[in-house]
């Protein structure tokens, strides 16, 4: 009788395990649209949280018309409006640091590096963001926080030094992270 109860409850156990989420929910990825101002997709941009190691964000693009390095950041507010995007705002900066990674005060929040794009129009990297989380656990500035977070894609590279902007250029893809 001990033995069909201990398998009844290793059973149930099982059972439960079984249908459990294998990812909590705040380790859970985010996948949003990059969009151009005239609301064609321009890729996507993947989030993943990595705790205490901040977000891993992978940028696919595919069908840009514009071959060669871009910059690409977070912006302090979740909107895209177009043409330009300017109403995403500046780059993500709750710390008030120097833009770019070879400033002395710097990087910011929203300093990411660049994506190369080949002639074909695509092109994707993965990126570890250290000054950021999804949700601000860890003591990280969140992207979901109540103004929101927007993803730029700008024409021109990142020289990681230039203050505020990096000279990247006009905003070209704008995705909101939500």
């Amino acid at each position: 009788m001990i033995n069909l109860k201990a398998a009844v409850l290793l059973t149930s156990v099982c059972v439960l395990a079984a249908c459990s989420p294998s990812t909590p929910p705040e380790m859970a990825d985010l996948e949003n649209s990059i969009l151009t101002a005239t609301g064609s997709t321009l890729g996507t941009v993947t989030l993943k949280d990595l705790g205490e190691g901040g977000t891993q964000v992978t940028v696919s693009i595919s069908g840009l018309d514009g071959a060669g390095t871009h910059a690409m950041h977070f912006h302090e507010f979740g909107l895209c409006d177009a043409p330009d995007f300017t109403s995403a705002g500046g780059h993500k900066n709750p710390m008030d640091m120097a833009h770019g990674k070879l400033a002395a005060d710097g990087p910011h929040a929203g300093d990411m590096m660049n994506i190369e794009v080949g002639d074909d129009g695509t092109g994707s990297l993965t990126v570890i963001n250290e000054l950021v989380s999804i949700n601000g656990e860890h003591g990280l500035p969140a992207l979901l926080d109540e103004d929101g977070t927007a993803l730029i894609i700008h024409e021109k590279a990142d020289d990681y030094i230039t203050q505020p902007t990096g000279a990247a250029g006009s905003r070209i893809g704008c995705a909101l992270i939500e």
